[in-house]
């Protein structure tokens, strides 16, 4: 029984609760003797028990204060727990030496990000998924993160995969024209399980908890083992899944095409964010100029939608 008022006890006030006040002497009779004198004395003692003839008291009475004491006896239990826990994980497998390590800062995640696509000599194989989170700022081709100490820039492989609502971000787009820019290459599909950053088939980079958990930033870096081939498992069947973002062929012939001076300047103002009313205000035209413009680059990139120009510009207009 809770509190400690044993068997014995907890007869007693189930029998005074029941049966109303009763003199000690009734209750010592009835119960027997001196196990029921201590059962009694115990109840008084945590307030479940008052006066003479004895009286049963609301247990809220009693309990409240213990239940307090309880919860921040728990508090701080829990609290212990995750130092353990962290220290536990800072020293076994999912220490910063071990097969899996947990990040769970921003700036620990970002760190992360950076070596895996930054330092990465063979390939970097990559699932962009939404909401698109930058964590790092965009490296240009020519960045000195990109280079080895004897000042030779690394270019390993390249092969990333868009979920199709990432196209729609604006947010993206600035990203994407940097992936574009260093050769990648790009496929998208309709939807994909988690965010993943694979490196060299050496180490990655996972969600730890499934998308809509409340906490999206806690990342395992895995290195090696069953793990890792787990992922590029994954990475390969939505790989051969997924669609190529342009044909080749395609993109060959679009490389012929010339755009003027205007097409250009509507390209640029589109990847900077601004509207049809914006665009022929700052360029002294009218908007059905601009959309008849927009319309025809549309038609000559064969797309449907202006994040899918935008990025088909990048890769062929634009450099």
């Amino acid at each position: 029984m809770p509190m400690g008022i044993g068997d014995t006890g907890a007869s007693i006030y189930i029998y005074l609760i029941e049966e109303g006040p009763t003199s000690t002497q009734q209750l010592l009779e009835r119960f027997g003797g001196l196990p029921a004198e201590y059962a009694l004395e115990r109840l008084r003692d945590v307030g479940l028990v008052v006066g003479e003839p004895a009286t049963a008291r609301h247990p809220d009475f009693a309990l409240q204060p213990v239940v307090a004491q309880a919860e921040v006896s728990l508090a701080r239990l829990k609290l212990q727990a995750e130092e353990l826990r962290e220290v536990y994980e800072a020293n076994t497998q999912y220490g910063p030496n071990a097969p899996v390590e947990v990040l769970k800062s921003r700036q620990r995640v970002g760190a992360a990000i950076d070596d895996l696509t930054l330092g990465a000599h063979r390939e970097v194989m990559q699932f962009a998924t939404y909401p698109f989170i930058p964590l790092t700022r965009v490296h240009a081709p020519g960045d000195p993160a990109r280079r080895n100490p004897d000042g030779t820039v690394r270019r390993p492989k390249r092969r990333f995969i868009y979920e199709q609502a990432v196209l729609d971000d604006e947010n993206a787009m600035s990203g994407l024209r940097n992936v574009v820019a260093l050769g990648t290459d790009v496929r998208v599909a309709k939807s994909l399980p988690f965010k993943l950053i694979i490196s060299d088939r050496e180490k990655a980079l996972v969600p730890r908890w499934p998308r809509g958990y409340p906490d999206q930033m806690s990342t395992l870096l895995i290195r090696g083992g069953s793990l890792l081939e787990s992922m590029i498992v994954v990475f390969e069947h939505h790989w051969n899944e997924a669609v190529p973002l342009r044909d080749p062929r395609l993109a060959a012939a679009d490389k012929h095409t010339e755009l003027d001076p205007v097409d250009m300047s509507i390209l640029q103002y589109i990847v900077a964010g601004q509207t049809d009313e914006q665009m022929a205000r700052l360029m002294d035209v009218s908007k059905s100029t601009i959309l008849r413009r927009i319309k025809r680059m549309r038609d000559l990139a064969e797309v449907d939608s202006r994040p899918a120009l935008i990025f088909h510009a990048a890769r062929n207009w634009l450099n």
